[in-house]
């Protein structure tokens, strides 16, 4: 039986990335974890952000952001640019990260995280006390120690991304591979018909 909990903001995993927003001459960035791929064509990230938030004003300002994924062991990391205001420190500094020039936008990437997508704003929605921002995704970089065997995709298990989970409150990382896409499917449409009893 099935237990009505109400309307919910959780859906499981999140993941949760260092979005920063600015330039070089003024960076900020901070822990999103309401985010996710919006569209395949062009490739889109959306995200909400608190519309309080200091990393949106910098954002807002330079039409651009980038997202960047770091890996499970990153948590604390990850965890202090969440808890801590972009206003009241330089939080690439404390935290030990460094930020560099992407190729494409103006806003800087984090080195230490291994998947990073450079983002021009293309939409904004208000939602309540938070602002919904659509991004094309115009570049993305990945370290070569996490792409897979072609060298040109992401191998999820190498990269080991860092996920949310909402209301308990926990970090955790992905398991392991349990099926193929687009292919496992396909077992449910070849198996026999029962037979009639």
């Amino acid at each position: 039986m099935k237990r009505r909990l109400g309307p919910s903001d959780r859906l499981y995993p999140m993941p949760c990335p260092l979005v920063v927003g600015g330039t070089a001459e003024e960076a900020d960035l901070l822990a999103v974890a309401w985010i996710g791929i919006a569209a395949g064509s062009p490739p889109s990230v959306s995200m909400a952000l608190r519309d309080s938030r200091h990393t949106l004003g910098l954002i807002r300002r330079t039409g651009e952001f980038t997202v960047n994924v770091p890996r499970a062991s990153q948590a604390a990391v990850v965890d202090y640019c969440g808890i801590t205001s972009g206003r009241d420190v330089d939080k690439a500094a404390a935290a030990g990260l460094t930020l560099v020039p992407g190729a494409v936008v103006a806003t800087p990437l984090v080195a230490e995280c291994p998947y990073n997508l450079e983002c021009r704003v293309t939409h904004e929605v208000d939602i309540g006390h938070y602002v919904l921002v659509v991004g094309e995704i115009v570049e993305s970089h990945a370290d070569e120690d996490i792409l897979d065997t072609s060298g040109t995709k992401v191998d999820a298990g190498l990269l080991d991304p860092l996920v949310y989970i909402a209301g308990s409150r926990e970090y955790r990382s992905l398991g392991p591979v349990v099926a193929e896409a687009f292919s496992i499917g396909r077992t449910i449409g070849a198996r026999e018909p029962e037979q009639a009893r």
